[in-house]
């Protein structure tokens, strides 16, 4: 077996998540957490099953590997099952995931590094692994994310945090950062709709003791604008949207907007035959009521135009009823029109061989990794 791109890039999040979760292929299209690939690297014994069947892990040959490519990742104490800790190991995985299949570097690993790029993402797991960062243990948020002058804080939207501590830790961090002038959360769940419950329950949640909070009332307190990303296909595109610059503007202006900004409309992202036109793609609630309320302010009577991915138009309804915004058109731009407006996302699936940095391939071909008399394993087809 020659490794290719496509193993590289599993045996990598695996490396920096330490347990993929199992059901993948079942949310995210993408080759590279097919089960072709999976059963290929588990036939060879570089990755295995966890007894538990809901997670892989790598193997020690998977590691060595691994090391040979020029990829290593500090080593996790031995984890028990059962305790909620693997659990949020895994979410925080499946959000790894779901940031590289968006075409973001999320083996970044420390904060300093994201200042070599536009684009990027540095691990809660790598933070932790550093034993100078022991205090980030008591946090909740699963990495920093930065997109040109934005630094995302995301986390998974169940359980309880300390808003003023988890403040504290992030904003100490963004300390190493440059040139950031916003900072902003992502809310992440399995879906969005769940996202919405958990973020705007119909009632307010009561505040815990000492200083815990559920997720509405952190939200409040943490003091920052919040995003709503859902696991799976759509928080993939959703995520690929916003790490292209001037995406609504491009948007706004495919759909035939006039995109000059006009006074008192400074939320808006254009006008379409007199029509106020908002692109909330990234779905940021406050963002979104701002400009509906700024349009109600200048006309009473406009039904404003709202686009959005197809997975969001349910929950941009709730949105409307929840803030009593004005009766407002809503329009879900489906794969194909964003295929039209960003050619670019048309990605590069093809497989070919990994090659480390002095253009060598990996083989597993010449190492023992089956055991005497056990047959080959079969060829995955490539495509």
């Amino acid at each position: 077996m020659i490794f290719d791109n496509i193993d590289a890039a599993f045996l990598k999040l695996c490396g920096l998540c330490r347990y993929l979760p199992a059901d993948l292929q079942r949310r995210y299209d993408s080759p590279v957490v097919s089960r072709a690939v999976i059963a290929n690297l588990e036939e060879h014994k570089i990755i295995k099953q966890q007894s538990n069947h809901l997670s892989f892990k790598l193997t020690w040959e998977g590691r060595n590997i691994l090391a040979e490519m020029g990829y290593e990742f500090p080593n996790d104490a031995r984890m028990d099952l059962k305790r909620p800790a693997y659990t949020r190991k895994l979410n925080n995985a499946e959000w790894n995931v779901l940031l590289y299949l968006a075409g973001i570097d999320v083996f970044g690993g420390s904060v300093r590094q994201l200042n070599d790029s536009e684009t990027g993402y540095v691990s809660s797991l790598m933070l932790r692994s550093d034993a100078n960062m022991r205090v980030l243990a008591g946090t909740r948020f699963l990495g920093i994310l930065k997109i040109k002058n934005t630094a995302y804080i995301p986390y998974y939207a169940d359980g309880c945090m300390i808003p003023g501590f988890e403040r504290e830790i992030f904003r100490s961090q963004l300390e190493n950062l440059n040139g950031i002038t916003d900072v902003k959360l992502i809310c992440t769940f399995e879906t969005l709709e769940e996202l919405w419950e958990r973020t705007h329950p119909e009632q307010r949640s009561e505040p815990g003791t000492r200083g815990l909070r559920e997720m509405d009332r952190a939200l409040e307190e943490l003091g920052c604008e919040a995003l709503l990303v859902p696991f799976g296909r759509g928080g993939v595109m959703q995520m690929h949207l916003l790490k292209i610059r001037r995406y609504r503007e491009r948007i706004a202006q495919a759909l035939g907007c006039d995109t000059t900004p006009r006074d008192g409309l400074s939320e808006c992202d254009g006008m379409l035959i007199g029509i106020p036109c908002v692109i909330a793609i990234d779905f940021n609630a406050e963002r979104i009521v701002r400009a509906l309320q700024q349009i109600a302010i200048l006309d009473k009577t406009a039904v404003p135009k709202i686009c959005c991915l197809p997975f969001q138009r349910p929950c941009i309804f709730k949105l409307l009823k929840r803030f009593g915004c004005q009766k407002s058109v809503v329009v879900a731009l489906d794969h194909q029109t964003i295929a039209k407006i960003f050619p670019e996302l048309q990605g590069d699936d093809t497989y070919e061989p990994y090659r480390t940095k002095e253009g060598e391939c990996i083989a597993v071909s010449s190492r023992n990794t089956r055991a005497a008399g056990e047959a080959a394993p079969k060829k995955r087809q490539t495509i």
